[in-house]
């Protein structure tokens, strides 16, 4: 039995009334559990089992790898992503890079309170295009991916205006002829994105004209750290919007 804080990243049909749900865990890393009823009757988990909530569960051991899922109890709910729009999309993106970017079995406590900050970002009012981009960078560290750091992973010299490598921003000489150009503002921008505190996630609002530089980036980073590029990019909001007023986590 595994008794334990989670978070749903998906839940797929299963049968006729069942559901099966991927959970991510600070010391279990992401679990697969059958929830037995869920699409039959709310009250089999108290109608608790549901994105954006933070959830105390616990998981029987079941057949191969899929274990069964028990008992549901509520801790915390992000609301505010439930009637936000760009808020909600921003979320699901969130849930879509922590399911793609763990295993199963596997521990992941900083990517699991990245992500609580990052919802708790979102809750508070972050703007959600530029809270998206944070989170991208700070998940990608997380992953053994880092996107950017102060000086040049290739030669050491410190970075100005720098270029697009696979993944990576190199300094101009160390990166191939063609590799797109970043101003040194766009550079800085992904600096102190990779260097915010959790509790300042959504400190940082991104220009719109230093996210035209830095989104096609980041964009390609995921692709390459996952071997795919995430549907949930494709419904991320833009960078035109003005900030919503701060709310606070539901308790």
């Amino acid at each position: 039995m595994i008794a334990t804080r989670a978070l749903l990243l998906r839940a797929t049909p299963y049968r006729d009334s069942d559901l099966v749900v991927d959970l991510l865990t600070a010391a279990h890393g992401r679990l697969a559990a059958l929830a037995r009823g869920a699409r039959k009757s709310r009250r089999r988990f108290g109608g608790v089992l549901d994105y954006f909530n933070l959830l105390h569960v616990e998981l029987g051991r079941g057949r191969g790898a899929l274990g069964s899922l028990g008992s549901v109890e509520l801790l915390g709910s992000w609301e505010v992503l439930r009637t936000d729009v760009d808020a909600y999309c921003t979320g699901s993106h969130l849930l879509d890079l922590a399911r793609l970017g763990t295993r199963e079995g596997d521990a992941a406590p900083e990517l699991f309170r990245l992500l609580l900050g990052g919802l708790d970002a979102l809750q508070r009012g972050a703007h959600p295009a530029s809270l998206a981009r944070v989170f991208q960078v700070q998940a990608l560290a997380r992953l053994g991916y880092a996107p950017v750091a102060r000086h040049c992973p290739g030669c050491g010299v410190a970075l100005g205006v720098a270029a697009a490598g696979r993944g990576v921003v190199l300094c101009r000489g160390c990166a191939e002829p063609t590799a797109a150009v970043l101003s040194a503002g766009a550079v800085r921008t992904l600096q102190a994105a990779a260097e915010l505190p959790q509790e300042r996630l959504g400190a940082l609002r991104l220009p719109p004209a230093l996210a035209a530089e830095v989104v096609p980036f980041l964009d390609a980073a995921l692709e390459l750290a996952l071997g795919r590029r995430p549907n949930s990019v494709a419904s991320l909001p833009g960078f035109g919007r003005i900030d919503p007023p701060p709310r606070g986590l539901v308790p």
